[in-house]
């Protein structure tokens, strides 16, 4: 079939409809009036719910800071916008739950689950978008970095499922020392699984020591990480910060309670983890697996002359046996650390000259083997690298993976037991190592005038912000930068531009920007999502085609050839009813959300052919162009199927409004409810009862909240972006369908 050229005339279908208002006083516009009135508040109902109240006085989409000193950002909304209402759920009389204590938010949010998650007894604040703590949005659920924020983090205990795919990396919280540990993935796949699997023991630790032994008296730091307030949960990423407790030197810093602190930000695509540390706290890396060789100072320009003291078993370090002072050495920029068995070689990259020492840990040798098939899961550093001048300054500390296979020894990454040569990559990594993001962002840029009725909306742009940073300096990277060619310091070779992965649909849209040369760099990773490829920016800004309005339809209409097919199959289908529990709003709202989607794909799979069957007869149609047609074709096929009446339409949209009403309206057997801990809506659950067909419990007996199995975890962990969306969805769908045919009954 040719492809449908743009002045091809237009069928009779829902969406090309002009509604007309004829007369108030007739009695099914009256009907379809009240129908809409109720929808619409059910709907908003939802927007409202999915978003906490908060309380203010301007609507503007630029009040963030930055954005109005940042000339390219200007006409750009928030990812993160003001909620569709600012009435809380619980002025409308939803129902509120209201979480017990095991169940809400933990300690990991810190002090910024205080100011979030409340839609009662809130002051006014200024809207701030760089501090989400200060907006009450609901709380981050279904992100991709969740595992973090759940589970026995809550009870201040890190496990490995503590975890998050970054791309490339994947990193946890569960090695030898407190602080970030990151692994590279490799793939396994099958013909029924693909997953990215990583040896945890390969991985190295960015953090600090349990116990300082400078320090007199109680100065520990725990393992277990808090939300880091400064740079709250976004869908790039999240910030996570460690305390120590106790010792003489404070940050001054009160809300952090004056302790020295070390922090890091867990960003999607970034090719090095980031740690910065407060004066007082010290900087160590961990290893799981012994030094190969040496360790590298300044890319060979510093000798690396060690003498390395010990672990000892309860983590403390100190002199080996020979008793021989532990030997320190300067380093200006960087170490490069290649490690044995993983075949792993990291370069680490310093903000400011620090003098380090190392310490060497030792294996049991009188440790009885492991069963055969067991493997070991005991976590011990067997090398770590300490910073000694500490209480100096505040220190930056990167690290980033350049190579995966440096001697050939690794079957997961080496071929044929060869190594490979990446030194281009590791003086890319050098190059950018500077750059680091601070709290990226995403924004959204639509064409002016692209919400007004006469206007279709082409495109929209989308801007990864990632608010680049200096970590040599600490300053942000200016804006006003508009030499693109001046992206490496002559005096030095660095870059000024940072580096980060793009997935393939990013790569496809990804513009050049002012100051930003969004420019391929030739190195790329396998991942879970793709090939993800090292891209040069401080900006990403993407071209995403919109293709116009939304539509319920496709572009063009099905082939002629398909529609008696169709009509037949629609015929049928059109009964289609969901069970009497369902219909009650008893069982799953997962399952019962599909059978809501199947029977609003059915009527709008028959509007659309009764649409074209009531495209009027004309002889415009040019048979000598092959567009029109396949389009008069398509209509005669309409015209001639036998397609459901208007009864049968009108029961359809009945039976599909019942349905979704009874989700929202509150009669429900597994009620909605709004939750006032993590905020948005959740279902009650049900304990369905095969005999009955009914819910075993009501309301407030709510199931669903201590049992991940119900409802695939919407009530346990507040994972509720499938049932709202199918909820929002055909509500649309009902008042789309609905007004189309009062429109139709009008204009006849």
């Amino acid at each position: 079939m040719a492809t449908m050229t743009n002045d091809t005339k237009q069928p009779n279908v829902p969406n090309s409809t002009v509604i007309k208002e004829e007369d108030d006083k007739n009695p099914m516009l009256f009907i379809t009036k009240r129908f809409f009135m109720l929808s619409s508040f059910f709907l908003l109902l939802f927007l409202t719910t999915t978003r906490i109240k908060e309380e203010s006085s301007s609507l503007e989409k630029n009040e963030v800071v930055g954005v109005k000193a940042d000339s390219s950002l200007a006409n750009t909304y928030p990812s993160d916008p003001l909620p569709f209402s600012l009435i809380g759920p619980d002025e409308i009389g939803f129902t509120t739950h209201h979480r017990s204590d095991d169940s809400l938010p933990g300690e990991v949010f810190g002090s910024w689950r205080h100011s979030v998650g409340q839609s009662k007894n809130v002051k006014s604040k200024p809207r701030n978008e760089n501090r989400m703590k200060e907006k009450h949005a609901a709380m981050p659920t279904n992100m991709w970095y969740e595992n973090l924020l759940i589970g026995s983090i809550n009870q201040k205990r890190v496990t490995e499922n503590n975890r998050a795919y970054t791309i490339p990396y994947i990193v946890d919280f569960a090695g030898p020392i407190p602080g970030i540990r990151v692994q590279f993935p490799h793939k396994v796949a099958s013909d029924t699984i693909v997953q990215m699997a990583t040896v945890p023991k390969y991985g190295l630790t960015l953090g600090t020591a349990f116990k300082d032994n400078k320090r007199e008296g109680d100065n520990f730091v725990e393992s277990a990480y808090v939300l880091d307030g400064e740079y709250p949960p976004n869908q790039l990423g999240l910030g996570l910060r460690w305390s120590r407790t106790g010792g003489e030197l404070g940050n001054g810093n009160e809300e952090e309670g004056g302790y020295p602190t070390m922090k890091t930000s867990v960003l999607r695509g970034i090719p090095y983890v980031t740690m910065k540390y407060s004066k007082g706290m010290k900087a160590v890396l961990s290893a799981e697996v012994p030094l190969a060789g040496s360790l590298v100072i300044d890319n060979g320009n510093n000798p690396a002359n060690l003498h390395c003291g010990v672990i000892n078993k309860d983590g403390t370090t100190s002199r080996d046996e020979t008793n021989v002072a532990i030997k320190t050495a300067r380093v200006e920029r960087e170490v490069s650390l290649t490690f044995q068995e993983s075949d792993f070689t990291w370069l680490i990259f310093f903000n400011r000259p620090v003098s380090v020492e190392c310490f060497r840990g030792v294996k049991d040798p009188n440790a009885p083997p492991l069963p055969p098939g067991v493997v070991d899961s005991t976590v011990q550093s067997l090398f770590e690298l300490h910073v000694v001048d500490y209480d100096i300054d505040p220190l930056i500390v990167r690290a980033a993976l350049s190579n995966n296979c440096t001697s050939g020894l690794n079957a997961l990454y080496c071929a044929g037991g060869e190594p490979r040569r990446q030194t281009h990559l590791g003086d890319l990594l050098r190059s950018h190592s500077d750059i680091y993001p601070a709290h990226p962002e995403i924004r959204y840029e639509f064409p002016s005038g692209s919400f007004l009725q006469d206007t279709v909306a082409n495109h929209a742009l989308i801007h990864f912000d990632w608010k680049p940073r200096s970590m040599r300096e600490d300053t942000a990277i200016l804006r006003s930068r508009t030499d693109i060619n001046l992206s490496r310091d002559p005096k030095e070779g660095r870059s000024t531009e940072m580096l980060a992965y793009a997935l393939p649909h990013h790569a496809d849209s990804i513009q050049q920007a002012v100051g930003s040369s969004n420019s391929e760099t030739g190195f790329c990773s396998e991942g879970l999502h793709g090939r993800a490829c090292l891209i040069r920016g401080n900006k990403w800004v993407m071209k995403e085609d919109l293709g116009g309005h939304p539509s319920f339809v496709a572009i063009r209409p099905p082939h002629h050839d398909i529609i008696p097919s169709l009509a037949d199959a629609i015929s049928s289908d059109i009964h289609f009813s969901l069970p009497d529990y369902f219909m009650a709003g008893a069982g799953d709202t997962y399952f019962s959300g599909k059978m809501l989607a199947k029977l609003g794909r059915i009527i709008v799979i028959a509007s659309e052919l009764r649409g074209l069957s009531a495209t009027p007869d004309s002889d415009s149609f040019d048979i000598d162009d092959p567009s029109e047609c396949e389009l008069k074709r398509i209509v005669e096929a309409s015209k001639n199927a036998s397609l459901p009446s208007d009864e049968v339409m009108t029961a359809a949209i009945a039976r599909l409004r019942s349905a979704v009403e009874v989700w929202l309206n509150g009669t429900a057997e597994a009620k909605f409810l709004y939750d006032d801990g993590w905020g948005g809506v959740v279902n009650c659950g049900c304990s369905f009862n095969e005999g009955t067909q009914h819910c075993d419990n009501q309301y407030p007996d709510c199931p669903a909240f201590s049992d991940p199995g119900l409802n695939f975890g919407n009530g346990e962990n507040n994972s509720h972006s499938s049932p709202l969306n199918v909820c929002a969805l055909e509500v649309s769908l009902i008042l789309h369908v609905f007004l189309f045919y009062s429109a139709m009954f009008f204009l006849e």
